[in-house]
C-alpha cells in the first residue's frame, strides 16, 4: 500500500471514529436534529433514534422522503385546486341540474368523483400509503430478529412489560388492518416480535411527516400541555393510556408527569414489546405496559386519576367505544378525569371538508372511521355514567406543528394534520 493510500484510509477511519464517539447505543445510526425546512416535510433521517428502531438503507430512506413530499404536494397544491374546481364548476353543474345546491356529504362526493383531479388525488393518496407500508414492512422484517433481540434485552433489564398469552383479542383488531398495515397490530412471527411497533413508528414519521417532533409524539405532548394549562395543580398518582400502541404518546405523558405511574394498556403484544423497549431505551422509568383489552381494564391495576385515549377510538367498534367509556367511569378514582382525543366530527363542517375527512374511512382501511365521526361522543359519555355538567370538549393541536389555511404550505392535510377535538369528563367526587 502506498503512503498516500495509507494516509487517506487513516483519515477516513479517524472521521468514522469521531462520528461514532457521539452516538448512543442505536446500532450505529447517526442522530440528526430536525432542520428548518419551512413548511416542507422533515427528512426521514431526522427521526428520533433508539435501540429498537432499525436503520434503513439509502434507497428506502429516499423512497419514504419521496412519499412525504408527494403527500405534501397533494395536500398543499392539488387539494386547494380541487376545492376551487368543486366550488366554481362542480356545484354549479349540480345546481343547474337539480335547482339546488348539494346538501349531503354523499352528494358532494358524487360531484367530486366526476372530477379527474379528485380521482387522481385519491389514487395517489392510496398508492402512497400502499408504497409506504411495503417499504417499511420489507425493511423491518429483514431485520426482525436483530431488533427483536435488542428489544427483548431492554425489556428484560427494565421489567416494565406484562403480557397475557391467554388474552382473547378483539375481533376488530384482528380482522381489520388499519391504514393498510400488513398484518395489523396484533400479528406476530415469534416470541420477541416487535415488527408492528417498528413499522408503526417508521411509517408514521413519513406520513405526518416529522411534524410532531422527532419522536412523533406531538399528540401526547399536546395532551400533557393541555392538562398542565387547564389543571395547573393536577398531580396524578396513576394514569391509564388506553390503546397505547407503540407507546409514542405514553412516553410523552410519562415525561410530562415524571412523578406519576403511567400504565400503557393495549391488546397487541408486538406493539407492547416495542413500546416497553423504546421507553427503557429513552430513559423513561415511570411507565409500564400491560397487555389487556381496553374495553375491560383489569381490576388488579387499581384505579387511575386520569384515563385517556389518543387517536384510538376510530379504530374500535361503536360497542367498544361504549365499553371503553364505561370502563373509564368504573376505573377512575372519585374526581378522576377521562380524556379522549380524536379527529373533529363531520357535523358543521363544509361538505367539501367532510368528504376529505371521510376519505380514510372509505379508502384507507379504517372500518370504523366514518361511523365514529358521526357519533355524539358527549352523549356517549353521559350514557356511560358521567354527569352532564361534568362533560366538556376542547381542541388541541400537535406540538410543534399547527396548520394554517392562510399560509401557503400549512393548509390542513385532512386526516393527517394534528388538529384534534378533546372529549372529556370528570367523575363525580
Amino acid at each position: 500500500m502506498s503512503p498516500s493510500s495509507s494516509a487517506v484510509l487513516k483519515k477516513s477511519q479517524q472521521k468514522q471514529d469521531t462520528k461514532a464517539a457521539h452516538l448512543p447505543n442505536t446500532q450505529g445510526h447517526p442522530i440528526l436534529p430536525q432542520v428548518n425546512v419551512g413548511t416542507l416535510p422533515q427528512p426521514w433521517d431526522t427521526i428520533g433514534r433508539h435501540i429498537g428502531l432499525p436503520n434503513l438503507g439509502h434507497d428506502d430512506r429516499a423512497r419514504l422522503d419521496n412519499i412525504a413530499h408527494l403527500n405534501h404536494f397533494l395536500a398543499q397544491v392539488v387539494v386547494p385546486n380541487m376545492q376551487a374546481e368543486y366550488e366554481t364548476q362542480g356545484k354549479v353543474a349540480f345546481a343547474n341540474a337539480h335547482k339546488r345546491e348539494p346538501n349531503s356529504r354523499d352528494e358532494a362526493r358524487a360531484i367530486l368523483e366526476k372530477s379527474l383531479a379528485y380521482r387522481a388525488w385519491s389514487r395517489l393518496r392510496r398508492g402512497s400509503m400502499e408504497q409506504r407500508q411495503r417499504i417499511v414492512a420489507d425493511a423491518v422484517h429483514s431485520k426482525a430478529d436483530v431488533i427483536g433481540e435488542a428489544c427483548a434485552a431492554q425489556v428484560a433489564e427494565a421489567g416494565n412489560l406484562e403480557l397475557d398469552p391467554n388474552l382473547k383479542l378483539p375481533a376488530y383488531l384482528v380482522e381489520t388492518h388499519a391504514h393498510l398495515m400488513p398484518g395489523g397490530y396484533t400479528s406476530q412471527r415469534g416470541d420477541n416480535d416487535v415488527a408492528a411497533g417498528a413499522m408503526y413508528e417508521i411509517g408514521l414519521y413519513s406520513t405526518v411527516p416529522g411534524r410532531s417532533g422527532p419522536n412523533s409524539d406531538g399528540a401526547g405532548r399536546a395532551i400533557s400541555n393541555w392538562l398542565h394549562e387547564n389543571y395547573p395543580n393536577l398531580k396524578p398518582k396513576r394514569v391509564f393510556d388506553l390503546g397505547c400502541g407503540a407507546g409514542l404518546n405514553t412516553v410523552a405523558m410519562a415525561k410530562a408527569f415524571p412523578d406519576t405511574e403511567i400504565i400503557g394498556i393495549d391488546a397487541a403484544a408486538p406493539m407492547l414489546r416495542y413500546a416497553a423497549a423504546r421507553a427503557h431505551a429513552m430513559g423513561v422509568t415511570n411507565v409500564r405496559f400491560v397487555q389487556a383489552d381496553i374495553e375491560h381494564i383489569p381490576e388488579r391495576l387499581g384505579q387511575a386519576d386520569i384515563a385517556f385515549t389518543c387517536i384510538v377510538l376510530h379504530e374500535t367498534s361503536h360497542e367498544a367505544v361504549k365499553n371503553i367509556f364505561k370502563g373509564c367511569q368504573d376505573r377512575l378514582v372519585p374526581g378522576g378525569l377521562t380524556i379522549h382525543v380524536e379527529q373533529p366530527p363531520y357535523e358543521g363542517k363544509p361538505l367539501f371538508e367532510q368528504v376529505m375527512r371521510d376519505w380514510d374511512g372509505r379508502y384507507n382501511n379504517e372500518a370504523f372511521w366514518s361511523g365514529l365521526y358521526a357519533l355524539d361522543l358527549e352523549s356517549e359519555l353521559a350514557q356511560a355514567g358521567f354527569a352532564q355538567d361534568k362533560i366538556f370538549t376542547g381542541f388541541v393541536s400537535a406540538v410543534p406543528w399547527r396548520s394554517d389555511a392562510t399560509v401557503k404550505g400549512k393548509i390542513e392535510d385532512y386526516g393527517r394534520t394534528g388538529n384534534w377535538k378533546v372529549y372529556g369528563a370528570t367523575k363525580n367526587a
